[in-house]
């Protein structure tokens, strides 16, 4: 890092920076629900935000992706139909975010630039601003270390900050995160040398936290690239997927969606929804023809999706972030490791 993108502020003086920030946009941050529960949320004090937490089940992503995403108003006219377009132009800083699910939002937005930009998403990603909190104790079941998502990022974010003893190790990683701290420069100082020899060893502690234990996503890359898994494997782990669509819901880069029209007033209004490419009707087609009617079908084509080197080479990145969310919800146990440890090893056990 350059000298002059890290800085120091001491924790104390936090809450009034932030207070600063939620002036200026719709601020998002972790937050503590009624029974314990983390949820990013948005926050109208600094006295909600969250600092120590194990990460949301449910990711930030819908704040840039919501669940029901309302495109466009239809209104009828005298048998004429008129279009409206929907534009959300809230700004919005996120903070605090982990770096599993900041670097799931940055797939997100490379998805919905290429080829035919979306301009719902990407309107909503020019407003935004990414804060993140390193994972100096990465959580249980993460492994973002497999998938260069963490525990610590080095681009990408718009301000990355790590927590010390009494102060807040504060990285600069755009104009947008230099732009977070207008109006508060006397809160801030340069990083001292034994500041950032700190920060450093925390990165260094929090990689040495993984030992040797490592998704393989090269290995099976390989391997589905090639043909080389065995009708049979994706039989045999299409026998534990119960279509319950709870990994691709809680998943940080899933954005498969269907479009509905929604009756309003004297109108409608097209909505965007998530949807899951492990259900069944997916890609069931109106001539009743379904291209993937089995669940080896859909789990074949979701970790080719994810794990291909051809989608690698689209998207930049494997399409996982290592968040570790798919093993808390998947009851049938085909969350990502085992079943990339299946196809690297030719087996499944179950």
């Amino acid at each position: 890092m350059r000298p002059d993108d890290a800085l120091s502020i001491a924790r104390e003086d936090l809450p009034e920076w932030l207070a600063l920030l939620g002036t200026r946009a719709q601020m998002i941050a972790p937050t503590s629900g009624p029974h314990g529960d983390v949820f990013y949320s948005p926050v109208s004090s600094p006295d909600e935000i969250l600092w120590e937490f194990e990460n949301s089940l449910q990711p930030p992503k819908r704040f840039l992706l919501p669940q029901t995403d309302p495109l466009v108003k239809i209104h009828s006219d005298g048998g004429r139909f008129h279009l409206e377009p929907v534009c959300d132009d809230r700004r919005q800083i996120l903070v605090n975010l982990r770096s599993c699910d900041l670097k799931g939002l940055l797939y997100l937005e490379r998805v919905h630039t290429y080829d035919l930009p979306d301009p719902s998403y990407l309107r909503r990603s020019e407003n935004r601003s990414l804060v993140s909190l390193a994972c100096t104790e990465p959580c249980p079941p993460g492994f973002c270390i497999c998938c260069d998502a963490g525990p610590f990022l080095r681009h990408g974010f718009d301000l990355q900050m790590t927590m010390l003893s009494d102060r807040m190790f504060v990285e600069v990683g755009s104009d947008k995160g230099r732009s977070l701290l207008e109006g508060a420069e006397s809160m801030f100082r340069p990083a001292t040398p034994d500041e950032i020899a700190k920060r450093e060893a925390l990165e260094a502690a929090a990689r040495d936290h993984f030992k040797t234990e490592t998704c393989h996503f090269g290995s099976a890359m390989r391997r589905i690239s090639t043909g080389r898994v065995a009708e049979e494997l994706w039989e045999a782990m299409g026998d534990w997927c119960l279509e319950c669509g709870g990994c691709t819901l809680i998943c940080p880069t899933c954005y498969c969606f269907s479009v509905k029209d929604r009756r309003v007033d004297e109108g409608w209004v097209r909505c965007r929804t998530w949807d899951s490419c492990q259900y069944a009707a997916f890609t069931l087609e109106a001539s009743g023809h379904n291209p993937r009617p089995g669940r080896k079908d859909r789990m074949k084509r979701r970790f080719f999706h994810k794990v291909s080197a051809q989608y690698y080479q689209r998207d930049g990145d494997v399409g996982c972030v290592g968040c570790g969310r798919c093993i808390k919800v998947c009851m049938g146990t085909t969350n990502m490791p085992a079943v990339v440890e299946a196809i690297r090893k030719g087996e499944w056990h179950g």
